[in-house]
């Protein structure tokens, strides 16, 4: 199931804290971000629990599509 989470205007940790929520709960996360440190340590988490991660930059906007691997 896929879940879609937007940590859009979100400082760190908090788009971090959001992803660790749903992140044992899904196979697949579409996280929604708008900061390049956060697309860094959001991919670093979800990678460190197992998963892929990749993304696209929408003008500004991270669109972080992280799957179990």
């Amino acid at each position: 199931m896929k879940k879609i989470v937007d940590a859009c205007g979100l400082s760190c940790p908090e788009p971090v804290l959001k992803l660790k929520k749903v992140i044992d709960s899904a196979d697949e996360i579409e996280l929604l971000v708008d900061s390049q440190v956060c697309v860094e340590i959001c991919t670093r988490f979800a990678q460190s629990k197992g998963f892929s991660v990749s993304v696209d930059n929408n003008n500004g906007q991270y669109i972080m599509a992280i799957t179990k691997a």
